[in-house]
């Protein structure tokens, strides 16, 4: 039943809407007024659709384009991480390439020393680097007094030694001397550790000679009678240097060589300087050969007494009383008697070149253990 009036009713609409295109194609006017009324009422609310549409379209386009926006920042802030992270990565390899050229052309200028390169992995101060440790220690050779160079110039001396580490006190600290000269001139001085005048970028400059040839700009290196620093090795540059208060030395500034705000790497010189002072001083060597001289010259002594008595002496002994005694001498003394046989004299002479030779290498030794202030 339902069936027959939906068919009933699509008939009808069928027939209308013949009826309008027949009716349309004939008279168009007739229309018109049926025209304009549907339009009053389509138009309003298809463009009412059409604006809902187009603002809803609007809506999932900005989504679409928000999310895919989303989408490439999270990607470009991902490549702009990594890219930031090889940036740094090269600019540290940059700086440490700077550095470790810095320490090869070091190197090369005192090439006549033994080295070895370490790192520094903690300091003792927040400020400057006057006490640090590097990653070196015992196993690597590295022994106390072994100097430190970085950064141009002297940097400081080993002060302990562990399995894999050691200390470094580094020139600017309050305890530091090191007995220095000027290159030009080569006069002595000492250049003294002072913490708050580093502040100003200084060192102080002391114990000049009145008459010395030190002047503004000269170039300051450790000097050749310092006891633990190996000789030639550029401290600084001297500054304002003047006579003292009292008039009878000159004392002055030092411009450190070596930056000591910022070490990363140091050069450590293998070689010590009181090796040289036990080869040179110990009197080992001289020991063996006043001890060789000594029974040479024993020797030599006993020899000649020995074929003077009896080659030339052949005769009996004559005796002779001496504190209530008698003794027999050879014939040879009669009339000499009080006089000091030859053997005693040479081995006296022997005697007292030993104790001669083992105080001078005494004096050496003491001499060359000897420590800057």
């Amino acid at each position: 039943m339902e069936n027959k009036k939906t068919k009933y009713i699509f008939i009808v609409l069928s027939l209308i809407c013949i009826m309008m295109i027949v009716l349309s194609s004939v008279k168009d006017g007739l229309m018109n007024p049926i025209r304009n009324t549907i339009g009053s009422v389509v138009v309003p609310v298809q463009s009412g659709v059409n604006r809902v549409g187009f603002h809803l379209y609007e809506n999932l386009e900005d989504r679409r384009s928000l999310q895919e926006i989303r989408d490439e920042n999270k990607s470009l802030n991902e490549k702009i991480g990594l890219l930031t992270e090889e940036n740094n990565r090269l600019t540290q390899d940059q700086e440490e390439l700077v550095r470790l050229r810095a320490l090869y052309d070091l190197d090369e200028t005192y090439g006549q020393y033994k080295k070895t390169g370490a790192r520094i992995i903690a300091k003792d101060s927040e400020n400057w680097f006057q006490v640090f440790r590097i990653d070196k220690g015992s196993k690597d050779g590295i022994r106390v007094d072994q100097n430190v160079i970085a950064n141009g110039g002297l940097i400081g001396i080993i002060t302990d030694v562990g399995l894999n580490y050691a200390t470094v006190r580094s020139i600017i600290d309050d305890e530091s001397r090191v007995s220095a000269m000027g290159i030009q001139s080569s006069d002595t001085c000492i250049v003294a550790g002072d913490l708050t005048l580093y502040q100003e970028g200084r060192l102080r400059l002391r114990d000049i000679r009145k008459d010395s040839s030190i002047h503004d700009g000269d170039r300051i290196v450790t000097s050749n009678i310092s006891s633990k620093f190996m000789p030639g090795i550029l401290i600084g540059y001297a500054v304002d240097i003047g006579e003292d208060e009292k008039r009878l030395t000159k004392n002055g500034y030092l411009i450190p060589a070596a930056d000591f705000n910022d070490l990363s790497e140091v050069l450590v010189i293998l070689d010590v300087k009181s090796d040289s002072f036990k080869d040179e001083n110990t009197g080992e060597a001289e020991t063996s050969d006043i001890t060789a001289a000594e029974t040479a010259l024993e020797n030599t002594g006993k020899s000649s007494v020995q074929e003077t008595t009896t080659d030339s002496f052949p005769e009996a002994d004559i005796p002779v009383e001496t504190d209530g005694t008698t003794q027999a001498i050879d014939p040879s003394w009669s009339g000499m008697e009080g006089l000091t046989p030859l053997n005693q004299i040479l081995n006296g002479t022997a005697q007292d070149t030993t104790v001669s030779a083992s105080s001078e290498a005494t004096g050496n030794s003491l001499a060359g253990s000897a420590e800057e202030g």
